[in-house]
């Protein structure tokens, strides 16, 4: 969200955001001027991804209080005899729930009834995470190459292409190119996260179009202006980028090559290259 050019343009000049579910995302999103995640969390997202209702249960019901019972809308009623062994028991109930349960094929994100929800519960971690460091790495650096991007970020340390000959590899197996496939892979399925996230969906990588003048069409050429992704001169955007994320993208790369220690020490050669190398001016490093 804090990424998002749209939210931060609405947070710098308070101008109202015409696309209905981009607004109401941002509303629910509260305070996105800083960076602070965990007090992000206790102020705002703790209270908009929590359900509104608790999880249903299972109950055990008396006979007797049945008619004051309020029922669940989508239940299931068995009567359990309790003179025959739990194992059969078990089984029955197993084999009764195949019939009207949808196991692992339930979508449990669509029974969800908190204000901000999660589109999917089925994600790894890991690869959205690696899907924002690649797409900063790309807002920050716009003509870095990006294989350099996977090779900085160390997306797959198996794929070796530092002081490589690119000419030395066969098109079949060459490393350049799978490294520059995956974290291609990685940048077109965060962009997408971005742009579905801006309207409440999350995590969604599905394929998107970003919405089309979010202030209007009067206002279009000014939020493109400050929002611009330039080479010789930053947009506003791009220098605010720059300010808040640079430090943290540059420890994140330091953490991956091993080299956070290394670049403290005084005089370090290491830290007099690092500017170069992450910026894909230099593939230098040690």
């Amino acid at each position: 969200m804090r990424l998002s050019p749209v939210f931060w343009y609405a947070r710098q000049t308070g101008l109202p955001i015409k696309h209905g579910e981009m607004s109401k995302t941002f509303a629910l999103a509260g305070d996105l001027h800083h960076s602070d995640f965990n007090k992000w969390w206790r102020d705002t997202g703790c209270n908009v991804f929590v359900e509104a209702k608790r999880p249903a249960s299972v109950q055990s019901l008396l006979l007797d209080d049945l008619r004051q019972h309020e029922f669940f809308e989508n239940g299931l009623l068995l009567e359990i005899p309790l003179t025959i062994r739990k194992e059969t028991i078990i089984a029955q109930v197993k084999r009764i729930l195949n019939q009207h349960h949808s196991g692992r094929g339930l979508d449990l994100a669509a029974t969800t009834t908190a204000k901000l929800r999660l589109h999917t519960k089925r994600y790894r971690l890991r690869t959205l995470e690696a899907e924002y460091w690649v797409l900063l790495y790309r807002l920050l650096y716009g003509d870095i190459a990006t294989w350099r991007i996977g090779d900085r970020l160390q997306v797959s340390p198996s794929l070796k292409v530092r002081g490589a000959e690119r000419e030395a590899f066969n098109k079949g197996g060459n490393p350049f190119d799978k490294l520059h496939s995956l974290t291609g892979r990685y940048l077109y399925k965060a962009r997408h996260t971005m742009v579905h996230v801006q309207q409440g969906r999350f995590p969604d990588a599905s394929k998107v179009e970003p919405v089309v003048a979010p202030f209007g069409k009067k206002l279009d050429a000014d939020f493109v202006a400050a929002t611009k992704i330039r080479d010789k001169e930053p947009s506003d955007w791009q220098n605010w980028l720059h300010a808040e994320y640079h430090s943290s993208l540059v420890a994140r790369i330091a953490r991956s090559n091993r080299i956070d220690s290394a670049i403290r020490l005084p005089g370090s050669k290491l830290k007099q290259r690092l500017p170069a190398f992450i910026s894909g001016k230099s593939d230098e490093l040690n």
